[in-house]
């Protein structure tokens, strides 16, 4: 407070502080239509006692990750702590994210490492050479490969995980995350693991309880830099493409529902419509993808229906009816894959009494309306 006014000055009931993390921050803030803009004032705050905050904590944290072990002795040297100290210039984020880097690196390459991760952390580019380190050391695609496949669905997969828990309608925790993602094989990828390796950029800092229970807490810098980054272009993730998997993995848990979680099954039910919507309207959804059409087939079956039909109906039925109407004029583009066969089977197939008995009035219009659509599909775009 000794920044914007006297020490013994009597400061205002309703004075409010918003302190933002970069100056650029305050654009966003102060275009805010609900401000009085008369009455706020940006001010520089003083960035030294953050600095020298920031590093007695990578002293303090380095301490603590460092082995004591033969080896390990006198390391890192204290200049290397002062370019870690400077690189990260008061950003507790920057910071927090390279030491958590740099103990994954001690724990999987032991001493082999010491001189490779402060290369890495220090080298000019601020976060988005640091995001761009941890990316490649997940998968280097920098590299040659002899096996494309594997690389394709790690990958695919990252783009599948990290992209749920970019868009996600409510928080999940960790275990919850998991759940969710139940059309991820788990010989293929394992996605507890693969959470825990990305721990540093979901939840940085420590957690309080234990790391399933914990909700991810994706700093905005890198949630940016995810959803523009062109080099590695393949870590991208489209919006569209990652609700569209989203929704995907959402009717896997309904259709399976009897075996999934219930806090999966809950988010599912509530909200597989509403991703479906919005692969529909960005860029990315993948609707050559014949999986889709197989789980929008299997959710016209009397289990699935009983299950799904717990959410908000009204929504759920302008959301599907509004994709499957878009889809239905887009289905030339999708010559490898049966979507009018599939949604005549999701929409048509099941007998209107199976959604509850009485059927409500809702559920009946959904249904009916469906196979009006689906009926007419090939009248209408023969």
């Amino acid at each position: 407070l000794h920044s914007v006014a006297p020490k013994d000055c009597k400061l205002p009931d309703n004075l409010r502080l918003l302190i933002t993390s970069r100056p650029q921050h305050w654009a966003d803030i102060s275009g805010n239509n609900m401000l009085e803009h008369p009455v706020f004032q940006q001010h520089a705050l003083d960035t030294r006692l953050s600095v020298d905050e920031v590093r007695s904590f990578i002293v303090a944290r380095m301490k603590e990750i460092t082995p004591k072990k033969p080896g390990w002795e006198n390391w890192p040297p204290p200049e290397k702590l002062q370019e870690l100290s400077n690189e990260a210039n008061g950003l507790f984020h920057y910071a927090a994210t390279a030491l958590h880097w740099i103990a994954g690196r001690i724990d999987k390459e032991g001493i082999s490492c010491q001189n490779e991760v402060w290369d890495m952390v220090t080298e000019e580019g601020g976060l988005d050479r640091l995001y761009k380190v941890i990316l490649t050391s997940f998968e280097d695609i920098g590299k040659p490969t002899r096996n494309e496949q594997r690389r394709g669905t790690r990958l695919a997969c990252f783009r599948h995980v990290m992209g749920t828990i970019l868009i996600l309608w409510e928080p999940l925790s960790i275990s919850q995350i998991n759940a969710l993602l139940v059309d991820i094989p788990k010989e293929k990828f394992d996605v507890g693991h693969f959470l825990q390796q990305m721990r540093g950029v979901l939840i940085p800092g420590k957690t309080t309880g234990s790391f399933e229970d914990a909700t991810p807490q994706m700093h905005k810098s890198f949630r940016d830099y995810i959803m523009r980054v062109q080099d590695p272009a393949e870590f991208r993730i489209l919006t569209g493409h990652a609700h569209f998997v989203t929704a995907r993995s959402c009717m896997e848990v309904i259709v399976k529902a009897g075996s999934q979680s219930r806090d999966a099954v809950n988010y599912a039910v509530g909200n597989w419509y509403k991703h479906l919507r919005e692969a529909q309207e960005n860029e990315g959804a993948t609707w050559e993808d014949g999986e889709i059409w197989v789980l929008l087939a299997q959710m016209g079956g009397e289990a699935a229906i009983s299950i799904w039909t717990r959410a908000d109906l009204i929504g759920l039925f302008l959301d599907v009816a509004n994709v499957g109407w878009r889809l239905l004029k887009r289905v030339r583009a999708f010559p490898r894959c049966p979507p009018r066969r599939s949604c005549s089977l999701f929409l048509a197939s099941s007998p209107l009494e199976s959604v509850c008995f009485p059927p409500s009035p809702t559920a009946s219009v959904l249904l009916t309306f469906s196979r009006l659509v689906a009926s007419s599909s090939c009248v209408l775009f023969p």
